[in-house]
């Protein structure tokens, strides 16, 4: 008891000072045991008069078997008996057998996103044999480098983070622990149900496996650890490389990203990908993505769906990543007054100014996006031209040209973004205008 609890003591040490661990508690056994552990990590910290995190649970019922309600009222019975606070959350599982897992995982983990918030951290309590199988079932689908690292023992969730302080402990420890604390857990008759490919390697291939390598528990959880190792450091390699790659806004320029070797290019766009959208390609979907973007003119204007929310576009050189409901929520009636300063437009970008510049704002300042047909003389120019020209002219990306925001000073277009300003509206060599600043939001 006293070596396990010593070694979740220090895994957690780095959390002392958060405002609130969240457990993730099934009622099985590894979730009763790290219970168990936070609760008398407190109880020890309150003798000697110390602060400690407020312990909360969270228990996701997935609605998969006849007794989940049952399973759900025993796990709030043990919070109450420790004096935590509980919530259950229901969540939709809905696939094949051979996909539920992975389904009511992507299930789970959207509560966790939306619970776990700021100063939280959600306490995952995975341990030795489930890296072990979580190293095998991604190294039978061909993952590569970071798919080998397996399950980090810290990362981001929602907006805190996410601990798994058992990462390091076998399920032989654990249940030893819970008999000699004389914990009651509920065994889910799932976990023996072998159809399902993680049971099939706990049940049917870990077993052979520790006949010939007794101790391949540690080597694996070695390799893995390694492979993470050299992720990070790919990771750091690639995104230097992105970095010199991209212009001011973010966008790959793919003419240099042209002269690097084929699976230099691969991995530079797998990285761009992933540091846009938190999504890892995998090689099918990488090779067509080299395709499209590498392998046609620039002129063309390919298009490439990584989910739901997100596109990859390329024009004029620049491969872009797209927000998709960008155009839904930006259209032309939308209105924002404008006093200067900072004026963030959720989902879309951030207008600011700064004094020292040549636009000089008259009147009300609102800002709007298109509605077609608008036109405007640019300060200098002896004539007016429609605003879609203009757009075309200045590169903007057509996908973009509807979300531009137009900085309007009564109902007079004053300035396009950052871009330009019209003419009445650019200051003279005795007035002191602001400068424009336009960000998209990456």
């Amino acid at each position: 008891m006293t070596d396990l609890l010593s070694t979740v003591s220090t895994a957690l040490a780095p959390y002392l000072r958060c405002r609130r661990w969240v457990i993730a508690y099934s009622g099985g056994l590894d979730s009763h045991v790290l219970l168990h552990l936070a609760w008398c990590l407190q109880q020890s910290a309150l003798r000697r008069g110390e602060t400690f995190p407020e312990l909360s649970v969270i228990h996701i019922n997935h609605q998969l078997q006849s007794p989940s309600e049952e399973w759900a009222e025993r796990c709030q019975a043990v919070c109450k008996q420790y004096g935590i606070s509980f919530q259950a959350r229901l969540v939709e599982v809905q696939g094949h057998r051979q996909g539920i897992e992975s389904l009511a995982r992507e299930a789970r983990y959207k509560v966790f996103e939306e619970l776990v918030d700021d100063g939280s951290v959600l306490l995952l309590a995975h341990h030795q044999d489930d890296q072990v199988e979580t190293f095998f079932l991604r190294l039978l689908r061909g993952a590569g480098v970071a798919g080998l690292a397996a399950m980090p023992v810290t990362r981001r969730v929602g907006s805190g983070v996410l601990v798994r302080p058992l990462l390091g402990v076998s399920r032989a420890v654990l249940e030893s622990y819970a008999n000699s604390q004389g914990l009651a857990w509920i065994d889910d008759p799932s976990n023996s149900d072998s159809h399902y490919r993680r049971n099939f390697l706990r049940h049917r291939v870990m077993p052979v496996v520790a006949q010939a390598w007794p101790t391949y528990r540690n080597t694996i959880v070695a390799a893995a650890a390694l492979q993470a190792e050299t992720s990070l450091l790919l990771d750091s390699y690639l995104n230097a490389d992105i970095a010199k790659l991209s212009d001011e806004d973010g966008n790959l320029k793919l003419a240099e990203l042209r002269e690097f070797d084929a699976s230099r290019q691969r991995a530079l766009l797998r990285q761009f990908v992933l540091l846009r959208t938190d999504q890892r390609l995998d090689q099918a979907q990488t090779r067509e993505l080299a395709e499209q973007f590498l392998h046609s003119s620039n002129d063309s204007q390919p298009i490439y769906v990584v989910n739901k929310a997100m596109t990859l576009r390329a024009f004029r050189g620049r491969l872009y990543c797209v927000p998709e409901s960008v155009s839904e929520r930006f259209g032309s009636e939308r209105i924002f007054y404008w006093r200067g300063g900072e004026c963030e437009i959720s989902g879309l970008g951030r207008l600011g100014s700064s004094a020292g510049g040549k636009f000089i704002p008259r009147g009300n300042v609102t800002v709007r996006f298109r509605r077609g047909g608008e036109r405007c003389r640019i300060a200098g120019h002896a004539h007016s031209k429609s605003l879609k020209n203009l757009l075309q002219e200045w590169g903007v990306p057509p996908w973009r040209r509807d979300t531009l925001p137009l900085i309007y000073c009564d109902d007079d277009l004053a300035a396009i973004a950052d871009i330009a300003i019209c003419e009445g509206f650019l200051a003279s060599d005795q007035e002191v205008g602001l400068s424009l600043h336009w960000r998209w939001n990456r």
